[in-house]
């Protein structure tokens, strides 16, 4: 069966890659989720370690793959359905895991985020995308989703990963990432949500001054801004890229309208 493009199907074909996100990804015994499986060779590797497997698949013509590791395999269950439709709920803790199609990678990480049901992402994403996950201050591609990110998580760069390690070959080399919940954030949880807020303002316009994104996004008075800039000895100037995640939150804790 050919790879469809609507679905984004760029299936894995090299053996030490699918053992080196399986080896990163710290499942043994432990309980996983698994998006896009495909024709399965990243799933049999799984279910060899895991406590157990749900592979979420959307595209139905791939049961003559998958159909057949799930009668080999008792720890293994396939569903047939996007991923991205599935309200999932668990007493128990999973590991997500997949090789995530360009086009719905954003939506995947933000449900991983979201959610408290997973406590680790192994994805193997564009690289562009996974660079931005882990950039670091005064980097062009260090955004507000890198701080977010790396305040919900640890996040590290587990391999870069050639186009060629896959059929089809896709236009672009892909990066696997493994992103680990935080259980001790530094924000307390019932004011989280405005400082991931408070971070987005921040980016609203990358060429802007920061004071600049604050004032209009909070409407208050600039002087004001500039003010908490100066004790934090931020020049006035100062852009958000320019920021660490420990200035996002001290200057957050210091901030009084919100």
């Amino acid at each position: 069966m050919d790879p469809k493009k609507k679905f984004g199907q760029n299936f894995i074909t090299d053996t030490n890659l699918i053992n080196k996100i399986v080896s990163s990804s710290k499942i043994d015994d432990k309980n996983v989720i698994e998006v896009g499986p495909g024709r399965g060779a990243l799933t049999k590797e799984l279910a060899k370690r895991a406590k157990m497997v749900i592979a979420y698949e959307i595209d139905k013509d791939l049961t003559i793959y998958l159909d057949e590791l799930v009668r080999n395999n008792d720890n293994l269950e396939v569903i047939y359905k996007d991923f991205l439709s599935i309200d999932f709920k668990s007493d128990k803790k999973w590991e997500l895991i997949g090789n995530l199609p360009y086009y719905i990678t954003t939506p995947i990480l933000f449900k991983f985020l979201e959610n408290n049901v997973y406590n680790s992402a192994t994805i193997m994403v564009q690289k562009e995308v996974g660079e931005r996950l882990i950039s670091k201050p005064n980097s062009k591609k260090y955004n507000a989703l890198s701080v977010i990110v790396q305040y919900l998580t640890n996040v590290e760069r587990v391999a870069n990963v050639s186009k060629k390690l896959f059929f089809p070959v896709p236009k672009v080399d892909s990066v696997v990432i493994r992103l680990e919940k935080k259980n001790n954030r530094e924000i307390p949880l019932e004011k989280e949500q405005d400082f991931l807020r408070f971070v987005k303002a921040c980016f609203t316009q990358k060429r802007k001054t920061l004071a600049n994104n604050l004032t209009e996004y909070y409407n208050q008075n600039k002087e004001a801004i500039n003010a908490l800039l100066r004790v934090n000895q931020f020049i006035e100037s100062v852009r958000a890229e320019q920021l660490s995640l420990n200035d996002f939150i001290n200057l957050f804790n210091q901030i009084i309208w919100i």
